[in-house]
């Protein structure tokens, strides 16, 4: 397979090529997650190298993949060489573009995996966006299908929503929320101000610590302003007020067809006002003033579970499972990271087995 043409380019500090193709992308399928501005703001809280394996035959033929290039070794495992492994920043990642030779797609994929192994990665791990499905353009790797992700059609208009998308109980939720009184506002970019940031955060992390959640999910302050800083307009947060009380908020990512609610929570000693149901009501209201047809609002920390239930509420007809993906590159390295993870930590191993790259938990 002779692709001569074929301008390739792995992207690591200058994101000129990379914006472009981003900036090709149709609109159906433009999502935040993808951009150069997203990967750069979420830099800091790995703080790792950031990446993207680009390949353009022509306007119907291109793709593109950020990832973050993670070293092995700095983990403390004893290895011949140095090695790495790659994920996509938080979110939904894999690759994403515009492909219509079959040929072109294969050549991508040959290309990004002889240069993934070349360059001493070990483990590749994706997190496909189910609502673009671009797990289609990843031939290679083992995808799996972890959990169902929500999304609200949102290009019918907001009677759709309300009459055949909710089920009794939201509108009913609804109502009682209306009757307290509760006010949602919209800020949108630039019009989110210090305040309005520390009132997101403090709700945000008071959800996390109620949850127990991993520590994974505490991002400091300094990532969320550095979204802001990034993504500008591509970013809306949303707070529910009661008698000018902050109690509940959304942080949600835009592109031009697709939002996608990323972080938010509500305030446990305010459940009875269903302050939470009441700000989707009002977030779905603002999306479709905005042109956005699908909201997005995740799945559960695994299927069927209470969070996931909750979610579904809002869109009954709705089965649209979320992939993973995973491949080792270098299965001889990966045994030995292994047998050392296990040997080393073994409460961790026992723990995180299941995970391809569960060798970055270590206690014991």
């Amino acid at each position: 397979m002779n692709y001569n043409n074929c301008e390739q380019e792995i992207i690591t500090d200058s994101f000129e090529l990379w914006d472009k193709l981003f900036s090709s992308l149709p609109d159906n399928i433009k999502s935040p997650f993808f951009s150069s501005k997203y990967y750069q703001a979420y830099s800091n809280v790995e703080n790792e190298k950031i990446e993207c394996f680009c390949c353009y035959k022509d306007d119907n033929n291109f793709l593109f993949y950020p990832y973050i290039r993670k070293e092995i070794n700095a983990l403390g495992y004893k290895l011949p060489d140095k090695y790495f492994d790659i994920s996509g920043a938080y979110g939904y990642n894999g690759p994403i573009g515009n492909v219509s030779d079959p040929d072109f797609l294969q050549y991508f994929n040959n290309s990004l995996k002889e240069y993934l192994s070349k360059t001493n990665v070990v483990t590749e791990f994706v997190r496909y966006c189910p609502i673009i499905d671009n797990r289609k353009f990843h031939t290679y790797p083992n995808q799996i299908d972890v959990l169902d992700n929500i999304y609200i059609d949102l290009s019918k208009g907001i009677d759709e929503v309300w009459n055949n998308s909710f089920e009794k109980k939201v509108r009913s939720a609804i109502r009682k929320a209306e009757s307290y009184q509760l006010v949602t506002e919209f800020y949108k970019g630039q019009e989110v101000n210090k305040e309005q940031l520390s009132i997101f955060y403090d709700i945000y992390i008071n959800t996390m610590q109620r949850n127990l959640a991993e520590q994974f999910y505490y991002f400091e302050k300094s990532f969320f302003e550095s979204l802001l800083n990034h993504l500008g307009n591509e970013l809306l947060l949303s707070i529910t007020y009661l008698s000018n009380n902050p109690i509940s908020t959304e942080l949600v990512l835009i592109g031009p067809k697709i939002a996608y609610g990323f972080l938010g929570g509500t305030l446990s000693e305010y459940y009875q006002y269903k302050a939470n149901t009441f700000l989707m009501w009002k977030l779905f209201n603002n999306l479709i003033t905005r042109g956005i047809e699908i909201y997005t609002m995740g799945g559960g920390a695994t299927r069927g579970d209470s969070i996931y239930k909750f979610k579904q509420s809002f869109s009954k007809h709705c089965n649209n499972p979320f992939f993973i993906g995973t491949y080792v590159h270098l299965p001889e390295i990966y045994n030995i990271i292994i047998s050392q993870w296990v040997e080393q930590f073994p409460l961790a191993a026992d723990k995180y087995s299941y995970q391809l790259q569960g060798y970055r938990h270590q206690f014991l």
